[in-house]
């Protein structure tokens, strides 16, 4: 009976000094128990977390018992020890880009006329852009009054859409003709500047009346001095097809001095132009 006593006592103490040896060796349980936090970076986290916050998680890493907090930022993943997976950060090579807008459908021979550029000097803003505005209107009214294989799009449509799209004056230069082919859904795009240069023309003029009363010779002088402005008037056009190609450049220099002459030299170009329907 004192032999079998013995033998019990031995043979637990046996069992509590491996299994105190097993705890000392692992130090920590097994990974089915624990939250594992994959970090952006690649780094596996093991522990537990204890606290979930708006940018930040609580978290005590196995063995250790200080409480860390981590960033959301930071953290691509959680596997909890129960098994379930929360994603929290997308890693930057796996974000979805956005598709990239294809605008409108291109209609075969449809061209947009963009509004023109006008160059001249000490004239407001707002008197530019109504310019060349009115430029625009000029060419898609001269160009439509013929039927044919080219068709145009209304203006109103033209600077609807490049409104929506923030493009002006300044910022259509970040684009090239084929992306606003697409935007406007026309096959062509014409492109066009009136440059105006003014000089000032000083006329002067005499005159001479003699009157004769009672007897006597009355004579009177006068000068007249009229000031007439000259304008020069240089127009530049341009035409771009869908594939960012250009088909037609020519500039030209009205022949007369008036302000109007610039209709000359512009209508004299479209009508050479290849979008002009013969």
């Amino acid at each position: 009976m004192t032999k079998a006593l013995k033998f019990s006592g031995t043979v637990l103490l046996m069992l509590l000094s491996c299994f105190s040896f097993l705890k000392a060796q692992t130090g920590k349980p097994s990974s089915g128990k624990e939250d594992v936090v994959l970090m952006l970076n690649g780094e596996e986290k093991h522990g537990r977390i204890t606290e979930m916050q708006t940018n930040t998680i609580k978290f005590i890493h196995t063995g250790e018992t200080l409480v860390y907090d981590l960033k959301k930022a930071d953290i691509s993943k959680i596997t909890f020890a129960s098994g379930r997976v929360e994603v929290v950060s997308a890693p930057a090579g796996n974000a979805v880009k956005e598709p990239v807008e294809t605008g409108r459908p291109i209609e075969a021979g449809l061209v947009a006329i963009l509004p023109f550029k006008y160059i001249a000097v000490n004239e407001p803003l707002q008197q530019v852009n109504e310019k060349g505005e009115k430029l625009q209107n000029d060419t898609y009214v001269y160009l439509s009054k013929r039927n044919g294989q080219y068709k145009f799009q209304d203006p109103n449509t033209t600077n609807a859409l490049l409104y929506k799209k923030g493009i002006d004056g300044n910022t259509i230069k970040g684009y090239t003709y084929d992306e606003l082919c697409k935007i406007l859904g026309a096959e062509f795009v014409l492109q066009g500047t009136l440059s105006r240069s003014v000089k000032e023309s000083v006329n002067s003029s005499s005159s001479s009346t003699t009157k004769h009363e009672d007897g006597k010779r009355q004579q009177d002088n006068s000068a007249n001095t009229t000031v007439e402005n000259q304008y020069e008037n240089e127009v530049t056009l341009g035409i771009f097809n869908k594939q960012n190609e250009k088909i037609f450049a020519n500039r030209r220099t009205a022949f007369l001095n008036n302000e109007g002459s610039y209709h000359d030299a512009l209508f004299y170009m479209l009508k050479r132009s290849p979008v002009y329907n013969k």
